[in-house]
C-alpha cells in the first residue's frame, strides 16, 4: 500500500482509495497532484485488499474493481466515488445513492482520452490490416517481403456508436481515405434530443457537461460520414457493406453479447474486427466461430470480458488475434489531465462540496457542507 499527503502521521482528514494497481498511473499522478493539499492521504491497495481499506475510505477510485452493495454499505466514511475513465457498470449506483455518496466520472472528451482511445483503434486496425504477428514470424525466420497486408485507403470501416471515441476516430480515418460509415441506437440529427426528452436510456448528469469543442467535433465527425443508421434497423445494411469494424459504444445489459452470430451473419468475409470499449460487447463463441471460418480475418481487441486476459487463453494465441492490455487511453496527456479532474474533485469533498459533474442525486449526500445540505432540502 502506498500513501502520499498526510502530514506527521496525522489522521489524514480525507483519505483517497485507488481500488486495485491495474491504471497505476493514475494513482501516481493523483498522488502528484494532491501532494500539497493537507490533510489528504493518497492510498493504492491491491484487490484483496479493498474491503478493508475501503471501510476508512472517503474517496473510492476504482480501478478495474467492482464496488457492490456489499462493499458500499461496509464503508461508512464514503463521500465520493470517482470513476478513472468513463464507465461505470462496476459501480452499485442505486446503492451508492441511497447511501448519500456521490457518484461522478472523467467524460473522455476534453481530456485526450478519447483522442488517444482513436489513435490506438488506428493503431489496432493497422496491426490487424498489415498481420503484425505474421511480420512478427517473419522476423524470427529471417523473411523478407512477407506477409502481404492490407492498407487501409479504400476500405470501408463501420463505427459502432457514436460517441466522443467514436468522433475523434471519424475525423482521423477520413485522413486515410477511408469511406466511414457509423450505427448508434439513438436515432440520429434533432430526433436524438427529442428521444431523450421522451425518456430515452442515458446516464442523467446534473449539471449537463459542456465542452466548447464538442459541436464542432460532432459537425466534423458527421460530415466525415458516408452513410449512417441506428442499431437493428439498419445493422445488416451497414454491416455487409464493412470491411472493418470499430467497437466504441458503452456496454450495458442491453447491448452484451451484441457482436454475434446475428451480427456477424450479415458482414462480409474477411472483416476485421476492432474493440476499444468493452469486452463484453462481444459474444466470444461467435467470434472463435468467425474466427475458424474465415468470416472474421483478423480480431483486435484492447478490453476482454474477463481482465487481465488469462495468456493461457486462446484469443492470446490465435495468429489472427491482436491483443493489447486495456492501454488506449492510457497516455501521459490523457492521465495527467485525467488525474487533475480527480484532485479537484477531491479538493472539493475537503470543502463538503460535490464534483462539478454528477450522475446521481443523493437526497443526502454525506460529503455535503451543513450550508450545502441545506441548499438541496
Amino acid at each position: 500500500m502506498q500513501m502520499a499527503g498526510s502530514e506527521h502521521g496525522a489522521a489524514p482528514r480525507i483519505k483517497v482509495l485507488f481500488c486495485g494497481r491495474d491504471m497505476h498511473y493514475g494513482f501516481a499522478f493523483t498522488q502528484e497532484a494532491l501532494a500539497g493539499v493537507a490533510g489528504v492521504e493518497v492510498v493504492q491497495c491491491d484487490r484483496a485488499q479493498i474491503p478493508a481499506e475501503l471501510a476508512t475510505a472517503d474517496v473510492a477510485v476504482p480501478l478495474m474493481s467492482r464496488l457492490d452493495a456489499a462493499l458500499l454499505r461496509a464503508a461508512p466514511r464514503l463521500k465520493l466515488i470517482i470513476q478513472y475513465g468513463v464507465g461505470v457498470e462496476g459501480i452499485d449506483t442505486a446503492t451508492a445513492t441511497e447511501l448519500g455518496i456521490w457518484v461522478t466520472n472523467i467524460p473522455s472528451a476534453g481530456t485526450g482520452n478519447a483522442a488517444s482511445c482513436a489513435e490506438h483503434a488506428i493503431y489496432l486496425m493497422m496491426a490487424s490490416l498489415r498481420q503484425h504477428n505474421a511480420m512478427a514470424d517473419s522476423i524470427r525466420q529471417r523473411r523478407l517481403g512477407v506477409p502481404l497486408g492490407q492498407t487501409l485507403l479504400g476500405k470501408t470501416v463501420l463505427i459502432v456508436g457514436f460517441g466522443n471515441i467514436a468522433k475523434e476516430l471519424a475525423v482521423r480515418l477520413k485522413l486515410f481515405g477511408v469511406r466511414i460509415t457509423a450505427l448508434r441506437r439513438k436515432p440520429w440529427g434533432g430526433h436524438a434530443q427529442q428521444a431523450q426528452q421522451q425518456g430515452g436510456q442515458q446516464q442523467p448528469c446534473w449539471p449537463p457537461p459542456s465542452h466548447p469543442h464538442d459541436s464542432e467535433l460532432e459537425a466534423a465527425a458527421e460530415a466525415a460520414l458516408a452513410d449512417r443508421g441506428c442499431w437493428g434497423q439498419d445493422s445488416s445494411r451497414l454491416a455487409a457493406e464493412a470491411d472493418v469494424i470499430a467497437v466504441t459504444c458503452h456496454q450495458d445489459e442491453q447491448n452484451r453479447g451484441m457482436i454475434g452470430a446475428d451480427f456477424l451473419a450479415h458482414c462480409k468475409q474477411g472483416v476485421r474486427i476492432v474493440n476499444v470499449a468493452r469486452g463484453g460487447l462481444l459474444d466470444y463463441g461467435a467470434v472463435q466461430e468467425g474466427l475458424a471460418s474465415g468470416k472474421i480475418a483478423g480480431l483486435a481487441l484492447d478490453v476482454q470480458e474477463h481482465e487481465p486476459v488469462d495468456p493461457q487463453h486462446w484469443l492470446a494465441h490465435h495468429p489472427s488475434v491482436y491483443l493489447t492490455p486495456h492501454i488506449a487511453g492510457v497516455t501521459e496527456l490523457s492521465y495527467r489531465n485525467m488525474a487533475e479532474i480527480v484532485a479537484e474533485a477531491v479538493r472539493r469533498v475537503c470543502r463538503g462540496q460535490p464534483p462539478e459533474r454528477l450522475l446521481n442525486a443523493p437526497p443526502a449526500p454525506r460529503g455535503a457542507a451543513a450550508e450545502e445540505t441545506a441548499k438541496q432540502l
